[in-house]
């Protein structure tokens, strides 16, 4: 397993993860404007810990295994602003999303709906740009010996 394979897992994880906030937050049928009833808070906060979590853990992997790397080889700079702007776009909302279900008392989930489904949308957007763009180009630069022990490196950490 490389280190695309460990990243592809984290896409994996992360996008399961808003799935399952995704449908904690789902209204139920006939629930109206607040429908804070239906809303298990407790469990939403230890998925969305869990969110968070992954979230860091998955940035802490691409800069410690693809960052030093990266300055090495000479990718066209586009690429490195894109990732690094999808990274500060999530970091934004992540932190957006957290402010509000932090100052939600259980009602209005409505806003944390809203937040979260717009969270959903710069994570897949960041998430597909790596698999379609970036990934590819790193699997064309970079030798196999080197992804394979990129990925046992970030294997051993988790």
């Amino acid at each position: 397993m490389d280190i695309i394979d460990c990243l592809l897992d984290d896409h994996k994880t992360l996008r399961g993860s808003l799935v399952l906030l995704t449908m904690l937050l789902d209204r139920p049928s006939g629930a109206g404007w607040d429908d804070r009833t239906a809303l298990d808070q407790r469990r939403f906060s230890v998925e969305m810990n869990a969110f968070f979590a992954a979230f860091k853990a998955h940035e802490a992997s691409e800069d410690a295994y693809l960052t030093r790397v990266l300055r090495q080889l000479d990718l066209d700079p586009e690429i490195n602003a894109a990732i690094a702007e999808g990274h500060r776009a999530i970091a934004d909302m992540t932190r957006l999303f957290a402010a509000v279900v932090i100052s939600s008392d259980g009602e209005h989930v409505h806003c944390m709906r809203t937040v979260l489904i717009r969270l959903r949308e710069e994570m897949e957007s960041h998430l597909a740009y790596e698999e379609k763009v970036f990934f590819p180009k790193l699997l064309k630069r970079l030798p196999q010996p080197l992804l394979h022990e990129l990925g046992r490196r970030a294997r051993a950490q988790t």
